[in-house]
């Protein structure tokens, strides 16, 4: 009887191990489901966040490439404007140079002139037409184109510096 009451207590010890294991075993499924319970709902807000933050992102992105798309606008505008400028500017410049030298177009200043004899208080009194015995000059050919050159290049440098504040405003996001 003793062996019985010790294969006994051994079948008691084993189902209670066996009961232990098992109370284990639901214990650790329940923590498990708990933790991946707990994680589902960190993982969906995770989700959630990103989603927002990528709308977020691509709206700014949208917002930036259109802004860059205004900004190009506005560059290509005053390119343009620039180049068409310069292309006027310098036929202007070709056809004024051209007329200087086919003897069609002359340039004139105003100039007072010495009365003949060199003595300003015997002259005779002024035209009608003129102030104090001023007359129009002719320039020579030479003279005339250096200053139609040199009127065409302070043009020049007006356009580029209004080309420059194009440029500017354009980078300033301004119209």
């Amino acid at each position: 009887m003793k062996n019985q009451r010790g294969f006994g207590l051994i079948v008691y010890a084993v189902a209670a191990l066996a009961i232990v294991a098992a109370l284990s075993a639901i214990a650790w499924a329940i923590h498990n489901a708990g933790v991946k319970s707990e994680r589902a709902v960190w993982q969906q807000r995770e989700a959630k966040i990103n989603v927002e933050t990528a709308i977020k992102i691509d709206a700014a992105n949208k917002r930036i490439q259109e802004k860059e798309r205004e900004i190009a606008v506005l560059l290509t505008d005053a390119s343009e404007w620039y180049q068409a400028k310069i292309t006027e500017k310098e036929n202007a410049l070709n056809t004024a140079l051209n007329s200087l030298r086919d003897g069609t177009g002359r340039l004139f200043v105003n100039a007072t002139c010495p009365a003949a004899g060199g003595d300003p208080a015997t002259a005779a009194p002024a035209a009608a037409g003129g102030r104090d015995g001023s007359t129009r000059a002719e320039l020579s050919r030479a003279d005339s184109e250096f200053l139609l050159r040199l009127g065409a290049e302070a043009d020049a440098v007006v356009l580029q510096l209004t080309a420059c504040q194009a440029v500017v405003r354009a980078d300033r996001g301004e119209r």
